[in-house]
């Protein structure tokens, strides 16, 4: 069972009945957010603890019970961090909206997640502690899908099912969901230079790389829409 400072619950409960935070509680959380990245991504949610984060943030002890409700708080607000930053839910109402055509939408789309991928240090910890998360899921992941994915995968699915004259709701609208973000999500957790040994001939330039993936992902859009209609 894995140990925690303060379960999940409590700290939720916690925090909706807090006093709204003045200017300088702001500063302080915002630094613990920061400062908990960098050490979440370092050492894993387990050897991580509020001690050294309060710490390197300079802030008291009893700041992260305060503003998160423990351990468990400041992690799930972190994962909620790190996915907004890398691409918050304002670009993927505005890349998956609008009248422009489907090829369009998804440049657009596609050009922000992996342009954001391609030019973060490989050490940036969002995308560290994103891919960690990946590998080895906890249970505090729940606020990061609630409140980040599941809104953006709702966008996304609502655009694709445009593409493909389909229901949202329809299986070959998520199976193309897969396709078109496995690529970013290869992105996220392999580093450039496992995939330059493995691929020697890749270009990551990520103009280039981003052509090549609407080329991709509109063909095979078309051949499944051209499938679902025969059906």
């Amino acid at each position: 069972m894995r140990k925690t400072e303060t379960s999940p619950a409590r700290a939720v409960r916690r925090h909706k009945v807090k006093a709204p935070v003045r200017e300088d509680g702001a500063q302080t959380r915002r630094q613990l957010l920061e400062v908990a990245g960098q050490v979440f991504a370092a050492q894993g949610y387990e050897r991580a603890t509020s001690k050294e984060i309060c710490r390197r943030a300079g802030a008291n002890i009893a700041a992260v019970n305060y503003h998160f409700g423990g351990k468990d708080g400041l992690y799930a607000a972190v994962l909620e961090e790190a996915h907004a930053r890398l691409i918050s839910i304002d670009v993927v109402a505005s890349a998956t909206g609008g009248k422009a055509d489907p090829a369009t939408k998804l440049r657009t789309l596609l050009s922000r997640i992996v342009g954001e991928i391609a030019s973060r240090d490989g050490g940036a910890w969002e995308l560290r502690i994103l891919s960690r998360e990946i590998l080895s899921p906890t249970p505090l992941m729940g606020p990061m899908l609630s409140n980040q994915v599941a809104p953006k995968a709702k966008l996304v699915r609502a655009m694709i099912g445009d593409v493909l004259e389909l229901p949202s709701t329809h299986p070959a609208v998520s199976r193309t969901v897969i396709s078109l973000m496995g690529p970013c999500v290869m992105l996220l957790m392999v580093s450039k230079d496992v995939l330059g040994k493995v691929l020697p001939a890749l270009d990551l330039d990520a103009p280039s790389l981003v052509e090549h993936l609407v080329t991709f992902a509109v063909g095979g859009m078309k051949a499944v829409a051209a499938k679902a209609k025969k059906r």
